[in-house]
């Protein structure tokens, strides 16, 4: 463990001050743990450090390099896949003091915002000027959540890297790093808003990366237009086949903001109020009142007029694939309202359930009820069985959404596990390795750097070795979340 004598906490403690700087190990652990880490081996950093402005992130690296410190990035704390695990100890830094947003333009339809920005806040200010960040889930445009700020989840900076312009990083060692056209000295203030600027996208080395690569302190990303008429209509299927045809087919009409579905179960966690939930019977009614699968298709549109034709479109995709339009009531439609409009109040909902693991598989869309099938297998196999509040047995929750360009589908199983029971974990233990062994057997790939862990073996030695190269140039002191990514930096 640090101590308050230890030459880095007494530097930390002169550029971000006293209150900013803990070496004691109950400020400590609620950084380095999250749902999954309960089912896994933790680790303890050293200590926590939380700047309040990029001039102090800077610093703390430069300091981390003198004192050779190990710092593992940490923006908001989202936490749900195991993310936070400090392996050579060091330092965690806490990015939720940055949370500013500098600027949001609407001519370019642009944010500027730091980390510790909330995907609420960004909603909330963006629409005073007409404006929001596209929401979760798919549509024509882009993906879901993918490639954190850093380490640890985030909250806008999770969101995907397509919808990011150019961002401002510090580098292991030190330096200042931006992207796009803000790479040009004196553009970050003039014209930071071209993506593609100076040759590759360097968003990209960002995505998923886990910090290895620095701590971003700034993002410049896309806002889209609200417009008259924001209307989410909510189609009912009655198996995964159906769900994934009908999801197809209306991404494939350009026309909605926001695609997502989820299984009945998973509804059924999101939509009930804290009484219904907490009630056994009347969860059971509410899970028995959903439909297998319930698609979600958000139309953005100027007037009735461009709505009636997108809704017709919508209807005639979604028949052929055995879908019907269905509205909701009561609480049920006013928890979905918000979970569609990225309320933060149904975030809380979406996690309220066991602790658990968020398993990813990403194929093309013929694939996915064959992944399905599969993970219901290897649950099978082990036996592993979870219930819903009802009482039931039931299958995981899923959440599915067409992923970037719409390539390839994404589907989420909530893996769920009890702390107290030391069977539900060892399974849960058996499940994981499983799990992605065998889906990657299926054709998936994962969007997280952090597999590299177990996957490098099998991938190309040339992008292996590319990767390894960048990360030993820009951090020849192997202080920036070693071990994070390659088990041996």
């Amino acid at each position: 463990m640090g101590s308050p004598q230890d030459e880095f906490f007494k530097e930390a403690v002169k550029i971000v001050g006293e209150k900013y700087v803990s070496a004691d190990r109950e400020d400590i652990i609620p950084y380095c743990r999250d749902e999954v880490s309960q089912a896994l081996k933790a680790y303890d950093s050293d200590y926590v450090v939380v700047p309040g402005t990029g001039e102090e992130v800077q610093e703390i690296v430069k300091l981390a390099n003198k004192t050779k410190t190990p710092l593992y990035p940490y923006s908001y704390g989202t936490n749900l896949s195991g993310a936070t695990s400090p392996r050579k100890g060091g330092a965690v830094v806490v990015l939720r003091r940055l949370n500013r947003i500098h600027k949001i333009d609407q001519e370019t339809r642009t944010a500027t915002i730091e980390p510790g920005v909330t995907w609420s806040k960004l909603i909330f200010e963006a629409k005073k000027v007409g404006l929001e960040p596209l929401p979760l889930g798919g549509g024509p445009h882009t993906g879901g959540p993918v490639g954190n700020f850093n380490l640890g989840g985030g909250s806008t900076g999770s969101m995907d890297m397509n919808d990011v312009v150019s961002l401002e990083a510090v580098l292991p060692n030190g330096e200042i790093f931006r992207t796009g056209s803000a790479a040009f000295q004196g553009m970050e203030e003039t014209n930071p808003y071209f993506r593609i600027a100076w040759g590759p996208n360097m968003n990209e080395l960002f995505r998923g990366s886990m910090g290895i690569f620095g701590i971003v302190t700034k993002m410049i990303r896309r806002l889209v237009p609200v417009r008259a008429i924001e209307e989410p209509i909510q189609i009912a299927f009655p198996d995964i086949e159906s769900v994934v045809g009908g999801m197809k087919d209306v991404t494939q009409l350009g026309i909605c903001k926001q695609i997502v579905a989820t299984n009945k179960y998973q509804t059924a966690a999101i939509a009930a109020t804290s009484d219904v939930f907490h009630n056994q019977e009347e969860f059971a009614k509410l899970e028995d009142s959903l439909p297998e699968f319930l698609m979600m298709a958000k139309i953005s549109c100027h007037n009735e007029k461009q709505a009636e034709v997108y809704r017709e479109l919508i209807n005639d995709a979604i028949t052929k694939n055995n879908g019907k339009i269905i509205t909701f009531e009561g609480y049920v439609k006013e928890s979905l309202d918000m979970l569609w409009g990225g309320s933060s109040v149904v975030a809380i909902h979406y996690l309220r359930h066991e602790p658990h693991l968020m398993a990813f598989v990403y194929v093309p869309p013929h694939m996915i009820p064959g992944a399905m099938r599969l993970a219901h297998s290897l649950l099978d196999k082990l036996d592993y069985k979870m219930t819903s509040s009802s009482g039931r047995t039931i299958p995981p929750r899923i959440w599915l959404a067409p992923w970037e360009r719409t390539e390839c589908f994404m589907m989420e199983y909530d893996i769920e596990f009890k702390p107290e029971d030391q069977e539900s974990i060892d399974k849960f233990r058996q499940f994981m390795p499983m799990y992605f062994q065998e889906t990657m057997k299926y054709g998936s790939a994962q969007a997280s750097a952090g597999f590299f862990r177990q996957m490098e073996p099998g991938l190309l030695p040339s992008y292996s070795k590319l990767l390894r190269d960048i990360k030993k140039s820009i951090d020849p002191n192997g202080i920036m979340a070693p071990s994070q990514v390659f088990k041996d930096l």
